[in-house]
């Protein structure tokens, strides 16, 4: 029997793995940042929303990003054979961005989605498996970050890049972004009021101009029992010149909760410090002021999860 013409050629080692994946031990540091809700709807719309669709749209939540650094401690497929051949740790930094699919012509939130706009990882095969499959805007990375939760007290990232932009520029490594604790001297009970006043200005800033749908009541209540975020990707291979797509799709993952070994909100305040990299340029790109802010609602969960493969909501060869 002959093989499916359409099927993925593997090519002998390729760290291409089939998912879904499972991940042990997932220890993730969360920071809630302000960006700019104009700048994040203009790069949905230069992703997302480039793919053409007559039903929906994608639009922004809030003008939060979420920041975190995640050390996953065991990442393995749980697909035959590769599931045999061993495991690797993974440490993901990412900036989300919280998206509703929106109805066009009622306007309704149809469902909530995590977009992955920025992520950096610290292995090859991450990288490579990320892009190629789910679609992930992979970076290789540097990082610190801390091996316990009670001692959070300095996160940081570097990237190899040209800095600045200059036909005299070498590569090299640079500093993107330093998160570091320090104490504000608050009580329990004021740190505890604190957290719900910036409950509330996340719930205030975000979008005021959809409609909630009864689907989405749906989703918010099944994964009250299921825990489960959907991850939503702008997935695109480019020609041989880089000039056109010959792949360009919208994409969903879920990620499964398997199991929460601890989950925290972190004391004292955090003060995240944004560099300007051209290469990497948080203002233009979801208008997160250059320099200091502090970070809202910092939080800590371990956790296992499963990884699902990628399903496609729209492509542009549909």
């Amino acid at each position: 029997m002959s093989e499916n013409p359409g099927s993925y050629r593997h090519f002998l080692g390729n760290p291409i793995a089939k998912p879904p994946c499972r991940m042990l031990n997932a220890r993730m540091y969360g920071f809630f940042i302000k960006g700019t809700y104009s700048t994040i709807t203009e790069f949905i719309n230069n992703t997302l929303n480039s793919v053409p669709s007559d039903n929906v749209f994608f639009k922004p939540l809030s003008e939060y990003c979420l920041l975190t650094f995640t050390d996953i401690e065991n990442i393995a497929s749980k697909v035959e054979p590769f599931s045999q051949y061993g495991w690797m740790q993974e440490t993901d930094i990412i900036v989300w961005l919280p998206i509703a699919k929106v109805d066009k012509t009622s306007k309704k939130a149809l469902h909530i989605y995590w977009y992955p706009a920025f992520i950096t990882v610290n292995n090859i095969n991450a990288l490579v498996n990320g892009r190629e499959t789910w679609g992930y805007n992979k970076y290789l990375c540097r990082y610190t970050m801390p091996s316990d939760y009670k001692h959070a007290d300095n996160f940081a990232l570097s990237l190899e890049t040209f800095q600045p932009f200059n036909p005299n520029t070498k590569m090299d490594w640079h500093e993107l972004l330093t998160i570091k604790r320090f104490s504000d001297g608050d009580s329990l009970f004021k740190e505890i009021i604190e957290v719900g006043q910036e409950v509330a200005e996340l719930i205030h800033a975000s979008v005021e101009d959809i409609h909630i749908s009864a689907e989405l009541i749906k989703q918010f209540m099944s994964g009250i029992k299921n825990p489960q975020m959907d991850q939503i990707l702008f997935k695109q291979f480019p020609d041989g010149f880089a000039h056109n797509a010959v792949y360009r799709a919208v994409v969903h993952s879920p990620s499964t909760v398997k199991d929460i070994h601890k989950i925290a909100m972190l004391k004292d305040e955090y003060e995240v410090t944004i560099n300007k990299l051209d290469a990497f340029p948080f203002d233009d790109m979801f208008g997160i002021q250059i320099g200091k802010q502090t970070a809202m609602l910092p939080y800590y969960v371990c956790m296992d999860f499963d990884q699902d493969g990628a399903y496609e909501l729209i492509s542009s060869n549909s």
